[in-house]
C-alpha cells in the first residue's frame, strides 16, 4: 500500500510540472492570390510568439500589376499573448508607422497611403482577438479566427529572416 501511494504522488509531481508551450516560437505563412483586375498580391505573415507573452507580428504584403508594383509594404505591431487549451488571445498594444522596401515610380502615394491604411485597419479594427487553436505540434499552428478564417503557420527552423544578422544595425 505505502509504494501504491509513494507511486500515485510521484506521478501527481510529475503531471503538475509545467510543460513546454509548443506555441511559443517564429512562426510564418505566405498567401498569395490574383485578384478580378490581375494584381497579385503576396502577404508573407511573420508572428513571434515570446515566453514573456508577448508578441510581434510582421506582414509584409508585395502588389504586382504590369509594371506597377509595390514591394514589401511592412507593417508591424505588437502586443501580449495567453494561451489556455485550444483558445489564443492575442491583444494588439502599438502598431508602428508602414513603409514599404520598393515602390515602382508607377505608383502614386496616394495609392500607397491607400493601402497602407487598408492593412493598419486591419490590426486597429480588431484588437483583441481570440482564436480557436485547431492544430498545434512543433512545426505548425492552425488557428481559425472568430470571424472563421483559418491561418496556417510554420515554425522557423531557422532564425526569422526579419532578424538582423549579428552585429548588423
Amino acid at each position: 500500500m505505502r509504494s501504491f501511494l509513494l507511486f500515485f504522488s510521484c506521478i501527481a509531481v510529475l503531471s503538475a510540472q509545467p510543460v513546454h508551450d509548443m506555441t511559443v516560437g517564429d512562426w510564418h505563412t505566405v498567401t498569395k492570390a490574383t485578384s478580378e483586375n490581375r494584381t497579385r498580391v503576396t502577404e508573407k505573415e511573420f508572428l513571434n510568439l515570446k515566453a514573456d507573452h508577448t508578441f510581434d507580428i510582421t506582414i509584409l504584403v508585395s502588389l504586382k500589376k504590369g509594371e506597377h508594383f509595390i514591394k514589401d509594404l511592412q507593417v508591424k505591431a505588437s502586443g501580449i499573448w495567453k494561451r489556455h487549451i485550444t483558445t489564443l488571445v492575442v491583444v494588439i498594444k502599438k502598431i508602428e508607422v508602414p513603409f514599404a522596401k520598393e515602390v515602382s515610380r508607377t505608383i502614386t502615394k496616394q495609392s500607397l497611403e491607400a493601402l497602407a491604411s487598408t492593412y493598419q485597419a486591419r490590426l486597429k479594427g480588431n484588437p483583441i482577438r481570440i482564436n480557436t487553436i485547431t492544430y498545434l505540434d512543433n512545426n505548425k499552428l492552425t488557428i481559425v479566427s472568430e470571424k472563421g478564417v483559418k491561418t496556417s503557420y510554420t515554425k522557423f527552423t531557422a532564425p526569422s529572416p526579419l532578424q538582423k544578422a549579428p552585429g548588423k544595425k
